[in-house]
């Protein structure tokens, strides 16, 4: 029982984590629509968006030459000592290589998740936070963007830039790559979404102008095109990926609940009846090459075993949904800003603004905002 529900929540953490590493740059033309929902199938087809986020991508704001406060301790997590223990937070980083090693640093932090799991309750709950946010980076003089924190420290990095500028306790994260959601979708027999036919027009276009660079399909394998109708289509792995990845038809926002969507969809598939000891071994054991982790066997246990005794399972199949999600910067309290080098990001309004999403925060977690000092 023990190395099920371990492999149960790994399985889990790993779903959210790759799920949502489809979110890569924000469109700058976020609000208009008008001009998306124009957009013909000879215009998707144009589109220049690889399957895999190349390093070209990536606007970075150069840290090196930034000189390092030598007053900061490397050790020092930034620790909110007064938040209760009975909610569990881990990191759940997306990184930008397409390598399966995972133990350098040399990659962005592109996508960021807070994982908030409740011990007592059993509740999962999502914060999305965007990788172009400004925000103060310990151990740096100069802000930067917060998916250039991994970059510089990892992990360890990674998590203390939350919880500085968000008064949090992380000491828990997952690091997943590129590779890992097409696998794991495959293993999982593919997935069923009902979708538009600009979405399904719109993935058979990425797939046709950009041939994956990576296929876990056998040589032999003929992928069908989407039917371009609206409606409920099968989707193999690389074209669900393509589907949490659309944002040619609309803008990020729609496509952030595209990630949810899937999101949702996989969590069901693993927690529904057919899925038993073996096939969750073999799906753990697809998980693994594209992960790393700080967390024990007896960290996921513990876990694992308060969400399935949340009454989580009474949940499938009745439409409720199984996780609560939110977002980092709130809506209304940030503004595109561009840095000296020229280089644009999402910024805080005011400070006024940054802490009501401190506080905001700290709510949807814990019901109430629970400062450091």
């Amino acid at each position: 029982m023990m190395k099920r529900l371990t492999a149960l929540l790994l399985a889990f953490l790993m779903l959210f984590g790759c799920v949502a590493f489809g979110e890569d740059t924000i469109d700058m033309n976020a609000g208009e629509t008008e001009e998306a929902e124009s957009v013909t199938e000879e215009a998707d087809t144009s589109e220049e968006e690889e399957f895999f986020i190349s390093d070209e991508m990536e606007e970075e704001i150069e840290i090196l030459d930034a000189e390092i406060d030598d007053t900061v301790d490397p050790d020092n997590l930034d620790l909110n000592e007064n938040l209760p223990d009975n909610v569990v937070n881990i990191l759940l980083i997306g990184i930008d290589s397409r390598a399966l090693d995972l133990t350098k640093h040399n990659q962005h932090g592109d996508v960021q998740i807070i994982v908030s799991i409740n011990k007592d309750t059993g509740s999962i709950k999502l914060t999305s936070v965007l990788r172009d946010l400004y925000v103060t980076i310990p151990g740096y003089k100069s802000k930067n963007r917060i998916n250039v924190s991994y970059k510089r420290g990892g992990g360890e990095l990674a998590m203390r830039t939350i919880n500085k500028n968000f008064e949090l306790n992380i000491e828990k994260y997952i690091v997943i790559n590129f590779y890992g959601l097409a696998s794991i979708i495959d293993a999982l027999g593919g997935v069923d979404i009902e979708m538009t036919a600009k979405e399904a027009n719109a993935i058979n276009a990425y797939i046709k102008k950009n041939p994956p660079a990576y296929d876990n399909q056998d040589d032999d394998y003929e992928r069908v095109p989407l039917e371009k109708i609206d409606g409920v289509q099968h989707l193999d792995g690389i074209q669900a990926v393509m589907y949490a990845r659309v944002r040619s038809i609309d803008n990020d926002f729609a496509r952030t609940g595209r990630q949810r969507k899937l999101m949702e969809i996989l969590l069901n598939k693993v927690l529904e009846d057919g899925m038993n000891y073996d096939k969750l071994l073999d799906l753990l054991s697809t998980c693994l090459p594209y992960a790393k982790t700080n967390m024990s066997a007896s960290d996921m246990f513990s876990l694992a075993l308060g969400v399935l005794q949340s009454g989580i399972m009474n949940k499938i199949g009745t439409g409720e949904s199984l996780l609560e999600q939110s977002r980092i910067p709130l809506d209304d309290t940030w503004k595109y800003d561009e840095t000296e080098s020229g280089a644009s990001v999402v910024a805080f309004r005011t400070t006024a603004r940054l802490k009501e999403n401190i506080q905001a925060l700290h709510e949807f977690i814990y019901g109430e905002y629970i400062p450091a000092e």
